[in-house]
């Protein structure tokens, strides 16, 4: 009887984690050693982490709190929220300036009545593209025409699409083939074949593991991804390899 363990057999950095409690339930993890024990089990090397009160309450709130969630060993790398206002950007420029900012994630604002679009985000997103500082734009966030033709306008700037669900099969690969700095996040993305299938078109250069736990287990995609098509060269690029460019480690 073939055993039915699984462990990783190259480094991995999960890219989508989401850490504290929001309004509506806990936590699975109340602590970093709580939180690094279940990438442990996994056999997940590091995490890019946000904080729930990004998403809930406010990005900038949420950012003093993902302080307490920072290790001493580095394994939790911080992802800091923003949004296009003088205070979230204010924010996160001071950050930059000490030297704190790898990435950004993109706080929803469309649900405020801001759609994705430039003159909204102009400030935000020229910044950004100046300062070579890449962001995590969750897909269901946004409009996806908004998506394309606002970033048309920052091409150097790094961004990396979350949470591609089924319903995207259809806008993923205008989408890639529109923005060639953009890379796809595949917690959730689980058509068959579709990875393999995009690997050949686009390359495994623009695929990148998150789990976006605990929406999702931190285990399946990852254990799927073993088991496509993906050479060790390849695995490694999109487990861990293509991150790691990305944010400059």
């Amino acid at each position: 009887m073939s055993s039915l363990s699984f462990s990783p057999r190259i480094p991995v950095i999960d890219a989508n984690v989401c850490v504290g409690n929001h309004y509506t339930e806990p936590s699975p993890c109340q602590s970093q050693a709580q939180l690094i024990d279940e990438m442990g089990y996994h056999g997940i090397d590091r995490a890019v982490i946000y904080h729930a009160q990004t998403e809930e309450i406010s990005p900038t709130d949420g950012n003093r709190l993902l302080d307490d969630w920072l290790d001493e060993g580095g394994r939790l790398i911080p992802q800091w929220s923003v949004t296009p206002t003088t205070d979230s950007l204010t924010q996160i420029q001071a950050m930059h300036h000490e030297g704190r900012v790898r990435s950004v994630r993109l706080h929803n604002t469309q649900s405020a009545g801001l759609p994705f679009r430039s003159w909204g985000y102009d400030n935000l997103l020229s910044w950004l593209s100046e300062a070579g500082i890449p962001l995590w734009i969750p897909l269901m966030d946004v409009d996806p025409h908004d998506l394309i033709t606002t970033l048309q306008a920052y091409p150097d700037l790094k961004t990396v699409l979350l949470g591609a669900h089924y319903t995207h099969a259809l806008v993923i690969r205008p989408m890639l083939d529109s923005l060639a700095n953009a890379s796809l996040e595949l917690s959730r993305y689980e058509p068959i074949g579709e990875v393999e299938s995009l690997k050949r078109q686009f390359g495994a250069s623009r695929l990148i593991y998150g789990s976006w736990y605990p929406r999702y287990a931190m285990g399946p995609i990852l254990f799927y991804l073993h088991h496509t098509d993906l050479n060790e060269d390849e695995l490694h690029m999109v487990c861990a390899g293509n991150v790691e460019r990305i944010l400059g480690i």
